[in-house]
């Protein structure tokens, strides 16, 4: 029963709840979560609990029942504010075991303060729960609600700060398993049914809240210090056969969190679950930590880079138990503030798992260049960024995040030095055991630890947008060194790295950036500089005409690893920012290609030929590639190779030669995944074999769940233009999308390199979703589609798609704009 309660009540509820605040506009009752109603309830709501309840049944059509029981303590009697997203979906609301009349408005069910009491109070909400952070296949299911999707799954006070205690039974078919946050505290089979309780959880905020159900294989790890858990769907002996690395991985990443803060791990249990088309590549989820398959059960040969990225992956979910989880964030505008140590201390953790890999030039590909790649945009962020209510605070996931904050994190340890640092980072995790915090908080407790001017660092490097530019040129005697802000605000980013001066002989120089122009004096003659050469500095590097040529036609004479690499990085830089055209950057890359002895300077070199490759269209580079893909000296470096003609070739001869590969099936460097990627991209260049490449693709596989991933996106490799179309508009619909990376690949393919002129219609429409997709999908996914959308456009025709839906929508959303121009900046290149 729905009881509404009448105009009068609800005006008096506004009063009562309002009247500690003095806001100009009053937001208590906006959809999602405010910033006023998360404080009111902040200041107001204590000793939360929660006792939920599911009833899961075998088909994923059928509905799932639930009910959660909520407890708190107010100090005054007053109305309560609950979130709720689906208010459709409620049955009932008893509060203090009396049915009770409620409000719905914006998202909210409203006790009214006559049902509540000083002190202890319970509230009873039955409902049915929608799927949309169910997340339900046929054989399983998976609970993902950050970082405001709690509110979409049951009745809660869905922000961070209102840390509390989840109790959780579920009721599940016969024969599946589940795990949660905390462990099984009872199991009872009833009338072909299992109901599975958990014991109490830690203090977690409702993000963190997890269960995954369905029919999972399960494996057990103890090495006499850990015990731990991995539940699977893979059919594969060989990828099955991984999982002894996976838990030393796991065990060694806990290890070192441990003994570098001094705090325990402080949870229950760390278990996790490997999931086909997760949408991220693993959620932190404190006792259940979930993981895409792909990135934790690797093909055949495996890369360095897909070795170490397996590792910092792992290492990243697990640092989040401490930077996270254990102390959270109070509002989500420093959600960064976990993503800049799990990311961070990955990189840290990964070192003595791989000592034979230089980490210096992990960290730059890994870390410098994601956030490089977004901070050169119109759409760049600075790495905190302003949010005014819990809805939009998917948005403020970006690459910056993830990879600016980890180069600021690093300049901030070099200034005030390691052991002062994790003395600092030590006492903020106990002074904020299980709760909450801020950055001003933690800058607080570093700042006390050194004599520099922590604050003015932090202001620059987290509080402002963009990159500084850096132009380095010979005047006179002096090295004149230039750092102008992008934006003309005059910002000075402090930060140290090395040039390389090549001259009359070759030296290293340190340069200290204190001030927008600098003059240091010279004791030798240089005629080309190398900026940056140690990797330790952050920026668009400008050359010097002389240096750039120079660099263009020898960097592979360089024999420095990290300076060989940085100066790649630094061409790629300028390639994006207009200063290399495209034939000139492809021609410079092919030719260091053949000598490259390092795999991770190998592997940049095979990420950076693509884009320039799909611009020239040029057969005789193709050709090259191909034939280095045979004949290179080192093994990683011919299958990325063979995996960057699969996706970029487009000359009759290698398109032939992929084709016979595929044919044949036996490619000593490919798996399994890389068969159904070429089935894909053969399928777009050769449209009169489609039909039969796909069906004799999909007769290779075996396992059930990548059936079902080729059977959803081989359709979009379908040369009929109007089912290409009719699949595109199927896409803009929610349902359609439910498992994220496939909707995604889908896209791609609709949207492929040769397809642009038919793809370009699919610009606008695409846009115009981006705020219903925004609501109605997980906080990856707005920026994936809008890049995907138009990643390989160059034409005007696209350029002024996008401009015309600028300008027809001047009000349009900051947060989910800058998504748009990241997205766009190859368009207006």
């Amino acid at each position: 029963m729905k009881t509404r309660i009448s105009i009068l009540i609800i005006s008096t509820l506004l009063l009562c709840c309002c009247a500690t605040h003095n806001s100009s506009k009053d937001t208590l009752y906006d959809s999602g979560v405010s910033q006023q109603l998360a404080q009111h309830r902040k200041d107001n709501i204590k000793e939360l609990e929660y006792n939920l309840f599911f009833s899961i049944p075998e088909k994923k059509d059928s509905p799932v029942e639930g009910k959660a029981k909520i407890t708190f303590v107010i100090e005054s009697q007053q109305a309560v504010i609950i979130d709720y997203r689906e208010t459709d979906n409620i049955e009932k609301v008893i509060a203090n075991d009396k049915e009770t009349a409620y409000e719905l408005l914006n998202e909210h069910i409203i006790i009214p303060a006559s049902y509540l009491q000083k002190g202890h109070n319970s509230i009873e909400i039955l409902f049915t729960a929608t799927d949309q952070s169910l997340n339900r296949n046929d054989e399983f299911l998976y609970t993902l609600l950050v970082p405001d999707r709690a509110r979409t799954l049951f009745p809660c006070f869905d922000q961070p700060d209102m840390k509390a205690t989840f109790r959780l039974t579920l009721e599940i078919p016969k024969g599946w398993c589940t795990v949660s946050n905390s462990p099984v505290e009872s199991k009872l089979e009833k009338e072909g049914r299992t109901v599975v309780s958990f014991r109490p959880t830690e203090p977690l905020s409702t993000y963190l809240f997890s269960f995954v159900a369905g029919e999972f294989k399960k494996e057990t790890h103890n090495d006499g210090k850990h015990t731990f858990a991995a539940y699977y769907r893979e059919t594969d002996p060989e990828r099955i056969a991984q999982l002894p690395v996976i838990f030393n991985q796991i065990a060694r990443s806990i290890e070192w969190m441990e003994e570098y803060t001094g705090v325990p791990y402080p949870f229950a249990k760390y278990d996790f679950v490997i999931l086909p088309g997760f949408q991220y590549g693993g959620m932190e989820h404190t006792g259940a930590t979930l993981y895409n398959d792909t990135q934790l059960f690797l093909g055949k040969h495996p890369t360095p880079d897909e070795e170490l990225r397996r590792a910092q992956l792992i290492a990243h979910e697990t640092a989040h138990m401490w930077f996270g989880d254990f102390v959270t964030m109070e509002w989500f505008d420093d959600v960064w503030t976990k993503e800049v140590f799990a990311n961070y201390f990955a990189t840290r953790m990964t070192e003595p798992l791989f000592p034979e890999i230089n980490h210096r030039l992990n960290w730059l590909r890994s870390i410098v260049g994601p956030a490089l790649s977004e901070d050169r945009t119109t759409g760049g962020t600075s790495i905190k960024q302003p949010l005014d209510n819990m809805r939009n605070a998917g948005l403020i996931y970006n690459s910056i995040i993830y990879d600016k904050a980890p180069v600021m994190l690093e300049k901030l340890i070099g200034i005030m030095g390691e052991e002062a640092f994790r003395e600092g980072i030590n006492e903020y995790l106990t002074a904020f055991a299980y709760g909450n915090a801020t950055w001003e908080s933690l800058i607080g407790i570093l700042d006390s630890r050194t004599g520099t001017d922590l604050a003015t660092f932090s202001d620059t490097w987290v509080n402002r947008r963009g990159m500084p530019h850096i132009a380095l040129s010979i005047e006179g005697d002096t090295l004149a060194v230039r750092q102008s802000d992008p934006y003309g605000r005059g910002l000075v980013w402090q930060q140290s790295f090395e040039a390389m001066l090549i001259g009359e002989r070759s030296e290293r120089l340190t340069i200290d950036i204190t001030d927008t122009l600098m003059h240091i004096p010279l004791a030798h003659t240089a005629t080309y500089i190398l900026p940056n050469s140690n990797g330790k500095g952050y920026g668009y590097f400008i050359y010097d005409s002389n240096s750039l040529e120079w660099v263009l036609a020898n960097w592979h004479t360089i024999d420095d690893d990290v300076c060989r690499l940085a100066q790649l990085m630094n061409l790629h830089e300028a390639y994006q920012h207009g200063a290399i055209d495209a034939a000139h950057w492809l021609q410079s890359l092919i030719t260091g290609l053949p000598k490259e002895e390092n795999p991770l300077v190998a592997s940049a070199l095979c990420s950076y030929v693509q884009k320039p490759l799909c611009e020239t269209k040029d057969s005789s580079a193709e050709s090259t590639l191909m034939e280095l893909a045979a004949t290179h000296l080192l093994k990683p470096c011919r299958v990325q190779l063979l995996r960057a003609l699969i996706a970029t070739a487009t000359s009759p001869e290698v398109c032939n030669t992929l084709y016979t590969i595929w044919k044949e099936g036996v490619h000593p460097m490919l798996n399994e995944n890389d068969y159904m990627n070429m089935a894909y991209e053969l399928a777009i260049r050769f449209p009169d074999r489609h039909a039969a490449i796909i069906a004799e693709q999909r007769a290779r596989m075996d396992d059930p769940d990548r059936i079902r991933q080729f059977d959803f996106i081989s359709r979009a490799v379908t040369p009929d233009i109007a089912e290409q179309e009719a699949l595109f508009h199927t896409l803009l619909k929610s349902e359609n999308r439910r498992i994220e990376p496939w909707a995604l690949k889908t896209l791609a393919y609709l949207c492929h390199h040769m397809r642009t002129g038919q793809a370009v219609k699919y610009i606008r429409p695409g846009l115009d979703a981006m705020q219903e997709i925004q609501r109605t999908s997980d906080i990856f996914f707005p920026q994936n589609w809008a890049r995907t959308l138009l990643r390989e456009h160059r034409s005007q025709e696209a350029r002024e798609a996008v401009e015309q839906f600028i300008g027809d929508n001047p009000a349009y959303p900051q947060l989910l704009k800058n998504k748009i121009l990241q997205a766009a900046w190859g368009v207006f290149r």
